[in-house]
């Protein structure tokens, strides 16, 4: 194996690293959230560091890369798919953050249960992003019209949890606070969907060069 290849499958190993980290992040933020797990929550604010230092060390090893090998055209369209894969990643260890520190500062259990449709749209992000990221590795262009397909469903199941909300809050004021912090919440799922879809839309221009239009 040639030493660009070798290095082109250690920037893509990281990468796996990070994408794997700020996955388990996103799921133990919900899990946080939905069992009102306070140390779980902690744990997931403390491991925003380090997903911040895993985004720090890819760029350094495409930065290196890019002085190393003077790339061509596919070797350069990789680095810069990567380059904007990690803010992607980054972005959703963000938003995880945000909601584990939501589980800390209220009690949003019982509200969630009375909200099955929270479940649904919670898993499909996660599942997004998985995808996303086996797309991008793999190579598989096609992936990105079903993750499409996907974040419309998200919209959707965003748009009926707010009107419930909404009507929880005309209904139970005591509980005005918590319904606000979970339609903040859930505007960050469809935060997370919209970037697993953003890495998908990565993966004709990885491949072929081409940008994915939706």
């Amino acid at each position: 194996m040639e030493f660009m290849e070798i290095d082109i499958q250690n920037i893509k190993e990281k990468l796996s690293e990070m994408s794997v980290l700020v996955a388990n992040m996103y799921m133990d933020a919900i899990r946080s959230l939905t069992v009102h797990d306070e140390v779980l929550a902690r744990e997931v604010i403390g491991r925003d560091q380090e997903a911040d230092t895993m985004a720090l060390e890819i760029d350094e090893m495409c930065l290196r890369f890019l002085a190393r090998y003077a790339p061509k055209a596919a070797e350069l369209r990789f680095v810069v798919a990567i380059l904007r894969l990690i803010v992607e990643l980054e972005r959703v260890g963000d938003h995880s953050k945000v909601m584990a520190k939501q589980a800390l500062k209220y009690h949003l259990a019982p509200t969630l249960k009375s909200l099955p449709e929270f479940g649904e749209i919670s898993i499909l992000p996660y599942q997004m992003l998985s995808e996303a990221m086996d797309a991008f590795l793999g190579g598989w262009p096609e992936k990105f019209k079903i993750l499409e397909k996907t974040d419309e469903t998200v919209g959707a199941l965003q748009k009926s949890l707010n009107e419930s909300l909404v009507a929880l809050i005309k209904k139970d004021t005591a509980r005005t606070g918590s319904a606000i912090a979970l339609i903040n919440i859930i505007r960050r799922l469809e935060r997370i969907a919209d970037h697993a879809k953003n890495i998908a839309e990565m993966v004709p221009y990885l491949t072929v060069g081409e940008v994915a239009k939706g």
